[in-house]
């Protein structure tokens, strides 16, 4: 004699129903092993950036004030290359550049920071183009020979790459302080009236 219930879906079964006959021997059941991932979905917190170090947006390291705006600048400063026509190291600084556009960068650099770095792009562009521009006029007026032309490009690049690098520090600082001071001073008023009309409050009360 056999029946056929209706039992509520077992777990991972896809509500399938179960026969069995109740005038047969047990067998023997096996106990399932229980997959500890499928049980324990990770769980991924996001690192909140303190006042002293920033989180990197793309290793997730702390930085310190100092290092990330190295960071920042260095990664700027790459784009020489790409203005120079390497076809290889254009697609990488592209792609960094979409990366960094699309990317949730550290509060409270969500706003400003892409705009410094399309500023400083911009900035960089203008020199190269300036420097070959000067470079194209002195070689119209002199010949020389493939090897020298090699050596005054090479030239070129390590004095534009130097200057530039103590330009876009200063220009980081001065945007830095442009986008932060007004952000802090709102936030201390706001703190400042919260405080005063409490005092209001407890003053009127008593």
């Amino acid at each position: 004699m056999s029946e056929t219930p209706n039992p509520a879906p077992k777990k991972n079964t896809f509500g399938a129903s179960v026969s069995f006959d109740i005038e047969k021997a047990p067998e023997p059941k096996r106990r399932e092993k229980k997959n500890h991932e499928e049980e324990q979905p990770s769980v991924s917190v996001k690192k909140q950036p303190s006042s002293a170090d920033v989180d990197c947006p793309g290793c997730g390291n702390s930085l310190s004030e100092d290092e990330w705006l190295d960071a920042l600048v260095g990664f700027v400063s790459g784009v020489r290359d790409f203005e120079l026509g390497n076809p290889v190291r254009a697609r990488i600084v592209q792609t960094l550049r979409n990366t960094v556009t699309n990317m949730d960068t550290p509060h409270p650099r969500d706003i400003w920071e892409v705009s410094i770095v399309n500023r400083l792009m911009q900035e960089i562009k203008r020199i190269v183009q300036a420097e070959i521009l000067r470079k194209s006029n002195e070689e119209a007026e002199q010949k020389f020979s493939i090897t020298e032309v090699q050596e005054m490009i090479q030239a070129t690049e390590r004095e534009t790459r130097s200057t530039m690098a103590t330009e876009i520090w200063e220009d980081v600082v001065v945007q830095v302080q442009t986008a932060l001071e007004p952000e802090l001073r709102k936030q201390i008023e706001t703190e400042m009236w919260v405080e005063f009309e409490a005092e209001l409050r407890r003053r009127q009360e008593s």
